[in-house]
Parts: C-alpha cells; structure tokens; sequence
C-alpha cells in the first residue's frame, strides 16, 4: 500500500468515528429536545452525518479494495446543504421563541463544539493531503462542518434573544476568514 492510501485510510478511520459520534450526539439530543426546533435542527443534523459517514466509508473500502487515490470521486457540489433553508423550516413550527431555558443553549453549545472538532479534523486533512482531488473532499468536508456550525450559530442566537435576531446570518467562521 502506498504511503499516500495509506496516510487517506488512517483519516478516513478517524473521519467515519467521528461521524458516528457526531451522529450519535445530534439523536440523542433531538430525542431529549424539549422544542420542535431543536428536534428538527438535530434530526437534520444526524441525517447529514449519516450522509458524511456512508460517504466516507465507501471512499475508505474503495481505497482499500483499489490501492490508489484516483478512484476516489470528484467532489459533488450539487450536495451542500441550504443551512438558512434547514434554518428557516424549523422555525415555522415554533410555538413561542421566549420558551427556550438555558439549558438549551448550553446544549447548542455542545453541539457548535461537535462541528468546530469536525472542521478542524477535516481541515487538518485536507492541509497534509498533496493529492488535489483528496484535498478538495475534505475541504469540502470541512465546509460542510462549517454549514452545520453556521446553522446552530444562527438557532443558537435566535434563541438567546429572539426580540434581538436580526436574520440568518451566513457567515459565522470557524476558520478565521
């Protein structure tokens, strides 16, 4: 196997027990969720890292099976997530925005620190990665950690002050830029 497969395999392990765990997390906090926007914001959550890991576990048995970096796909820019689209569907079935605990916001919290992890496994992978196309996925990846950080930003500071939500903001950065 060579050193570049094998350097992609060992991120991808890493990458697909990180999804799971992210996965785990967001369905457990959408079963325990007290409002219909936090169920429908971790549900949605949970179903993207499901997408991520099924992704991520083909590339790895595509790799493993092949032995080489070309097999791996180009990435697919038709399948990035409208956050302020997930945003807004959530906030149409609540009931009363000035109900929410701090509880809550904490738990929303735990969550932007799931996605800041997630950006930054997948952005350091995509820093050490030479291969053009492996650096493209997992810079998308990252962007898409990104997405679902923006979109928990955004409910996060709509729940803290509902009266002070100024509208979804697309830009909240976990890279700095």
């Amino acid at each position: 196997m060579n050193a570049e497969v094998k350097q992609c395999l060992e991120i991808l392990e890493k990458a697909i027990v990180f999804e799971e765990e992210g996965m785990a997390f967001f369905l457990d906090r959408a079963e325990s969720a007290p409002s219909q926007l936090e169920r429908n914001l971790f549900n949605s959550l949970a179903k993207d890292e499901a997408g991520h890991k099924a992704h991520l576990v083909r590339m790895r048995d595509d790799l493993v099976k092949e032995d080489t970096i070309d097999i791996l796909p180009d990435v697919d820019e038709d399948h990035i997530m409208n956050v302020q689209s997930i945003f807004t569907q959530s906030l149409e079935e609540v009931n009363d925005p000035y109900n929410f605990k701090t509880e809550e916001l904490e738990i929303l919290e735990g969550a932007m620190e799931v996605e800041r992890k997630g950006f930054n496994l997948y952005n350091d992978a995509a820093k050490v990665m030479t291969n053009d196309r492996v650096k493209a996925i997992f810079e998308h990846l990252a962007g898409e950690e990104q997405n679902h950080y923006t979109l928990l930003k955004n409910t996060y500071d709509y729940m803290a002050d509902p009266e002070g939500f100024a509208g979804f903001d697309g830009n909240p950065m976990l890279d700095g830029g």
